[in-house]
């Protein structure tokens, strides 16, 4: 990361936890940091992007860390498998993860850009533990994985919660992990709930390549041609041949396309491919942060 970015992300963390995301005005950022504000918005629009850069550099590090834990050792190892989901509390509590939520008002959670971000980390995080479930318990865990992951996640986390509201804060979160585990290694008998579909835009592809996000997209687009053109609405047929273009030229205006798709995905509410609108913008974003 450039080194001044991270001296923006390490100032403005410090004071969201201290003194509270929305009583921490720019300036603050930019008197901590040492910075000028035409330096601050080289690198972020908002206070909100900025939220989302720490975060993202957090879930960065939990994603090493997890390689790190996994080199030279099997995938189908349990123990690694505890060690890999305790690395993203161990790092959370590391960087005052559960403070910096605190500090955040309702009117910030309600921001949407904030919100979309925030439900991609946490669908990127059942995604990963549905494949590792797949990794280490075998093909008889394959169709259930989203199932198990979903129970697994919510099993940690409650668990935890009534250990804190019980004062047992001396359990390691790895006893809590391999507790979980256990729910989820009985035979499932009944038909799987979550399907695996359901989960495509979530698959992290942290070294994919610009271009092949790009194509993505396009084919994307393209496969919905004919799906737009049935909803007879003249403004998403607009906004669809327009990103479209965009994305033909080897330069596209992605500040002028990501309004667009703002746009886009609104059209597409309360339709039938409003899923679809919602993994567009999921690889837009991996565009724009793949640009930066």
């Amino acid at each position: 990361m450039n080194k001044k970015k991270k001296q923006i992300i390490e100032a403005a963390q410090t004071l969201f936890i201290k003194k509270g995301f929305s009583a921490t005005p720019i300036q603050d950022i930019l008197d901590t940091a040492n910075i000028s504000k035409g330096t601050f918005y080289n690198y972020f629009s908002s206070k909100i992007e900025c939220l989302m850069a720490i975060l993202s550099f957090i879930k960065d590090e939990v994603i090493d860390d997890r390689q790190q834990l996994a080199l030279g050792k099997s995938p189908s190892d349990r123990d690694i498998f505890i060690k890999q989901i305790a690395a993203r509390f161990h790092i959370d509590k590391k960087h005052n993860l559960m403070a910096l939520f605190a500090s955040l008002g309702s009117s910030d959670t309600a921001h949407q850009e904030l919100k979309e971000f925030l439900n991609q980390q946490y669908l990127e995080e059942i995604t990963w533990m549905a494949e590792r479930i797949c990794d280490v318990f075998g093909d008889k865990k394959q169709k259930y994985a989203y199932d198990n992951a979903v129970t697994c996640f919510g099993t940690i986390h409650l668990t935890s919660k009534i250990l804190m509201d019980i004062g047992k804060t001396e359990i390691p979160i790895e006893e809590t992990i391999n507790f979980a585990l256990r729910q989820i290694e009985q035979t499932n008998v009944y038909p799987p709930f979550l399907q695996e579909d359901y989960f495509l835009p979530y698959h992290q592809k942290k070294n994919v390549a610009e271009k092949d996000i790009k194509n993505s997209l396009q084919q994307t687009l393209t496969d919905l041609d004919r799906l737009i053109e049935e909803l007879e609405n003249n403004k998403l047929t607009y906004y669809h041949r327009f990103l479209q273009e965009q994305l033909k030229t080897d330069d596209p205006d992605l500040l002028l396309m990501e309004s667009v798709i703002n746009s886009y995905q609104h059209a597409l509410q309360h339709t039938e491919l409003e899923d679809k609108g919602k993994y567009i913008k999921i690889l837009f974003m991996q565009l724009m942060e793949k640009k930066k």
